[in-house]
């Protein structure tokens, strides 16, 4: 499926050339019919000897409908210029194809109408070498010449030929799985509702999708499918779409609207190349409000050039766009850019990054750079720039709005992991340079806490994280890879470095003695933490540090034991209950006379430990015990 778009000076005979191939008059409007002229969108269609079917968007010629002009050259596959005998090349002849030049239309034919009105074969040869020249700079150079009347139909059957051969050299568009139909038209049918149509691009539409409309997220279901006046199950790119769509009001809908398979993120602000016009009579001025042509959409917006504060130079420039209302764009959509005021096209472009953030003269140093590598667009720069900007993404939506498809970037990717230019789990990509950031800063927090406080054993694992900035799957993923490297260590949930041994002063070992001192003299009343801070100054990191080492065990209620005393009352808690079969708060007490404050902490932690289980008011035996 091939759509052709025409382009040409108002009165050189495009709407009757279509007319004329198709047997389809485009001009559908009522006030057409009676100016006589081409005010808005028209389409066309024929059947090639191949069983190819080409669509043709017709578009205007007269200069004050320019505003529908690009909406309608948008999305199509090749040009169809054309250009009247008897006036040549006419201002809007060179309007439209700068237009066509720059949405990058590569494949092109020219229809050197009227020929009818003259016999002077050398005025003919002048004509054509004069389009020739005129678009030797272009992306339409070297476009076949095809003389033809539409009034006699002299040339008809070259042109279809012309067609023909044309349209088999042009590569199907890519089916990236990224189904986009730019509305040009929205109506309502008797019996049918709502129904959109476009020239599809980037992905199949299919009956009963569910879609959504951008920028609005409105939801919506396709109920039928028509292209070319046939209903169809399933739209491929490239074809001349009309969608009955349920779900939506037509007022809710209208042109420049875009219809999607998965809802779209929208921005106001986008960074991009822009390629003014050569001999631009006013230079492009930074900070101007123009006009933007994005796909079927109109937006003011202001342009901000990056590099420097006004051009006339054709020379590509990148440059910031704030838009006043939110869109829904692509790495490596054209844009066309006009002033209101003189009314003309001054330049135009290609998304770099379509969701950019306001830029700061000072961060330009790093802005320009990272522009300048998405220039290209290839793949790997792409992701890489990607990922630098961002820092981490997730795989699902890594360069989703681009020219390529979910299976080519996956595909990249791994390439990119094996090179080791990137990092990946499962789920994450992460900037090589900021994985590289967070495990420096990781190992610099440890050593921070380890000085610090050199008698705890480290920091968890959910501390960490939350000082770094990695999603939980990257984070879990760089403390497996630094134990694997034997840079730390993981005890439970505490990580250190693998260097860390935590170590007593000697003023702390002595607070140790202390302490072993109160346990001693204490046996059936052992002292609790906060007593112990009382009677012995500066001891908590101390306490706590034995803890760890395992010298004191700690009961529910911040009651603490000497580990040689609780593994004694421990043995003969488990002798008395093998004996007795059970025990109670006043058995502890006649073993070892602890008052209730220190004999329900003592039970609940053997509970705790699996060594004894509660039966109303006793304990009993654990089997395992």
């Amino acid at each position: 499926m091939l759509t052709f778009g025409t382009a040409g000076h108002i009165d050189h005979g495009k709407s009757a050339l279509i007319q004329a191939l198709t047997s389809i008059d485009p001009d559908r409007l009522p006030e057409e019919k009676r100016r006589g002229m081409t005010i808005d969108l028209g389409f066309a269609w024929m059947q090639l000897d191949s069983g190819e079917t080409v669509g043709f968007v017709d578009v205007p010629g007269h200069k004050h409908f320019v505003r529908n002009v690009v909406p309608g050259l948008s999305g199509i596959d090749a040009a169809l210029l054309v250009v009247a005998t008897d006036d040549g090349w006419m201002p809007q002849t060179e309007e439209h194809v700068q237009i066509l030049d720059l949405l990058g239309i590569k494949h092109s034919l020219v229809a050197l109408t009227k020929v009818d009105l003259t016999d002077d074969a050398e005025w003919l040869e002048l004509v054509e070498k004069d389009i020739n020249e005129r678009l030797a700079q272009t992306s339409l150079a070297g476009a076949p010449i095809v003389r033809v009347s539409s009034k006699t139909g002299a040339g008809l059957p070259e042109l279809r030929q012309a067609i023909a051969r044309l349209a088999a050299r042009i590569v199907p568009r890519k089916d990236i799985g990224k189904p986009r139909l730019p509305i040009d038209r929205v109506f309502t049918m008797k019996g049918s509702g709502v129904v959109v149509t476009g020239t599809l691009s980037y992905g199949r539409l299919s009956t009963g999708d569910d879609v959504s409309i951008s920028p609005s997220g409105l939801a919506a279901h396709i109920r039928t499918i028509q292209s070319y006046k046939h209903m169809v199950d399933s739209a491929q790119p490239g074809s001349r779409v009309a969608l009955n769509l349920t779900g939506v009001k037509k007022d809710s809908l209208r042109r420049g609207d875009i219809v999607l398979a998965d809802t779209a993120r929208t921005a106001r602000i986008v960074d991009a190349e822009v390629r003014p016009l050569p001999q631009l009579e006013v230079p492009l001025k930074s900070n101007s409000e123009l006009m933007v042509y994005l796909g079927t959409r109109e937006l003011i917006a202001r342009l901000t050039l990056l590099e420097r504060k006004a051009t006339r130079s054709p020379e590509p420039v990148l440059a910031q766009i704030r838009f006043e209302q939110d869109v829904a764009t692509f790495i490596g959509e054209h844009f066309v850019l006009r002033r209101q005021s003189p009314a003309e096209t001054v330049g135009g472009g290609i998304i770099l990054d379509p969701f950019a953030t306001k830029h700061r003269r000072r961060d330009l140093d790093k802005v320009i750079p990272f522009l300048s590598r998405r220039r290209n667009l290839e793949l790997g720069p792409l992701i890489l720039s990607e990922l630098e900007k961002n820092k981490y993404l997730e795989r699902a939506g890594l360069l989703k709005e681009s020219l390529y498809s979910q299976a080519e970037i996956a595909r990249h990717v791994v390439q990119l992991e094996e090179l080791k230019k990137l990092v990946a789990t499962d789920s994450y990509l992460v900037d090589l340079g900021h994985w590289q950031k967070q495990t420096e800063d990781f190992l610099n927090l440890l050593h921070e806490e380890h000085q610090a406080n050199p008698l705890k054993k480290g920091l968890s694992q959910a501390v960490l994280q939350s000082y770094l900035d990695l999603p939980r799957e990257t984070f879990n993923q760089t403390v497996a890879n630094l134990i694997d490297a034997k840079k730390i260590v993981r005890r439970e949930d505490t990580v250190s470095l693998a260097s860390h041994q935590p170590r007593l002063s000697a003023q702390q070992e002595a607070t140790v003695r202390s302490i072993r001192a109160l346990f001693k003299n204490n046996l059936s009343s052992p002292p609790a933490l906060k007593e112990i801070a009382t009677q012995i100054p500066d001891s908590e990191n101390v306490v706590r540090f034995m803890c760890q080492q395992g010298m004191l065990v700690e009961l529910p209620d911040g009651i603490l034991l000497e580990k040689s005393h609780y593994q004694s009352f421990r043995s003969e808690i488990i002798s008395f209950l093998k004996e007795k079969g059970k025990i109670s708060i006043q058995d502890v007490h006649s073993l070892f006379g602890f008052s209730r404050k220190y004999s329900i902490p003592l039970l609940s932690h053997l509970d705790r430990e699996g060594t004894t289980r509660r039966q109303g008011d006793v304990r009993v035996l654990v089997k395992a015990a």
